[in-house]
């Protein structure tokens, strides 16, 4: 009997279909997060789901034989996002049309993913709102100039072999968002159109490929966030001038670093820089601008591998502000180390990572007066790819025995030297004098798995030193 009242329960409760009970608009908003060809297989749920994938504001289409249907028989609701991926060669024609379709019902973000060799064209409209366009692998996509006077565009995404040429005009008093990934530009006041006619641009990320020559001058008083990525190896081009008094994030990775400039950056307040190729003879006063004009950041990632002056680090400002530093140099460049640990007096957290392939004798110099973040503030110091040598040893020595509210020290070491750099260690540990009796110290590794795969796992086999 009660197994019965069971199945019966079972069963009341399975005929039950609480998801088609919704809301047309809640459905519609359910089945926006699935490719287009998943929202269109629910007609065969019930006659209660078959006209309800008209009704999506998100297409999302990964066939493009699949388009025309879809548009034929969608019903004439607006279209916030319109994202297309082609795969093989296609009718630039039918671009135009799907593109068209999306424009007129007031398409809020467009994505064209186009792969292999293959070309299109975008059709003329100003009606646009919301337009992110992807463009990958082998295509050669040149855009018409009415993109560039969409007065409702919000957000802009291009991708891949595009031409961007920009009209002697460009209007986009709305764009807030600009992704430029990979394309081409057909001139350097391309860029700098671009630039000029969105006012209220917040958020800018530029990936430039190795051989496009192409230099970048930002003047735009409402940037708020900049990522570049900049790859030109030819020592000609590459020029990147920052003039955005707003912004607050800040990312760079780029060669060469003798044409970077970085003005009115008061207000960043995390910096993400990488200098990975420098060899010019004005390097030291490129990064000593820079590191000045990041005044006020809090969060600093640098990194750099061309050894700088001691005259010229010595030259940085005070860094009030700056909580977390992560520093990645050569051996023969850490000496910025004391200087940074000096002008940062309210450090919090430290990350160390230093190139031993040069001379290691120069790698550590003490401050001659102990920084006041080792006083005061400094409380996690991890260490990475160490290898027991001396300077190391010194730079631990010397931060347990001034670091008074330090509470754990991470060393990262590699898998093959890992018990030999642990035993080292260990025996040194219990001989040190230390500022903070309430430290914890964690040595770790790397563990790798095979020759092409690793993973880096922090405190396995951790070993804990209570002092």
């Amino acid at each position: 009997m009660a197994q019965s009242k069971s199945k019966c329960k079972k069963q009341k409760y399975a005929s039950l279909d609480r998801i088609s009970d919704l809301p047309d608009s809640l459905i519609c908003h359910i089945l926006s997060f699935l490719p287009t060809k998943h929202a269109v297989a629910t007609t065969i749920l019930s006659t209660r789901w078959k006209q309800l994938w008209t009704m999506v504001p998100i297409l999302d289409f990964g066939d493009k034989d699949f388009v025309f249907r879809v548009l034929s028989l969608r019903k004439p609701f607006p279209v916030k996002k319109f994202r297309l991926v082609l795969h093989h060669s296609f009718d630039r024609s039918h671009v135009r049309t799907w593109v068209d379709y999306a424009i007129e019902h007031g398409v809020q973000e467009l994505h064209l993913l186009v792969k292999r060799n293959i070309t299109c064209e975008l059709p003329q409209s100003h009606s646009l709102f919301n337009f992110d366009l992807l463009v990958k692998r082998n295509s050669n996509c040149e855009l018409p100039h009415s993109l560039f006077s969409c007065g409702s565009l919000e957000v802009l995404e291009l991708s891949g072999k595009i031409v961007l040429d920009c009209p002697p005009s460009v209007h986009l008093p709305n764009l807030k968002h600009l992704y430029l990934k990979k394309i081409k530009y057909a001139n350097d006041d391309s860029f700098h159109r671009l630039l000029i006619g969105s006012p209220n641009l917040l958020r800018l990320h530029v990936l430039n490929r190795p051989y496009n020559n192409v230099n970048f001058i930002l003047n735009n008083p409402t940037l708020e966030y900049l990522d570049i990525d900049n790859q030109v190896q030819d020592a000609r081009f590459g020029k990147v001038q920052i003039n955005a008094p707003s912004l607050k994030f800040l990312i760079l990775n780029i060669p060469n670093c003798h044409d970077l400039s970085v003005r009115k950056a008061i207000n960043v307040v995390e910096a993400n820089v990488n200098l990975f190729e420098l060899n010019q003879l004005n390097d030291d006063d490129c990064i000593v601008k820079l590191l000045k004009a990041l005044l006020n950041v809090r969060n600093l990632i640098l990194r750099y591998n061309k050894s700088l002056s001691f005259a010229s680090a010595n030259d940085l400002p005070i860094y009030n502000n700056l909580s977390r530093l992560q520093l990645e140099v050569k051996c023969c460049n850490s000496h910025l180390l004391p200087i940074l640990l000096e002008n940062s007096p309210n450090l919090e957290n430290l990350i160390l990572k230093v190139d031993t392939e040069g001379p290691h004798e120069s790698c550590w110099t003490e401050s001659v007066n102990v920084p006041k973040c080792l006083k005061s503030h400094l409380r996690t110091i991890s260490l990475l790819q160490f290898k027991v040598l001396e300077h190391e040893l010194k730079l631990i020595t010397y931060m347990l025995k001034n670091a008074k509210v330090l509470q754990r020290m991470d060393i990262l070491s590699g898998s093959s030297s890992y018990e030999k750099n642990f035993r080292i260690l260990n025996k040194l540990v219990t001989k040190l004098p230390r500022a903070s009796s309430t430290c914890e110290l964690k040595f770790s590794t790397v563990l790798y798995l095979s020759h092409e795969f690793y993973i880096e796992l922090y405190f396995i086999m951790i070993t804990y030193v209570k002092f």
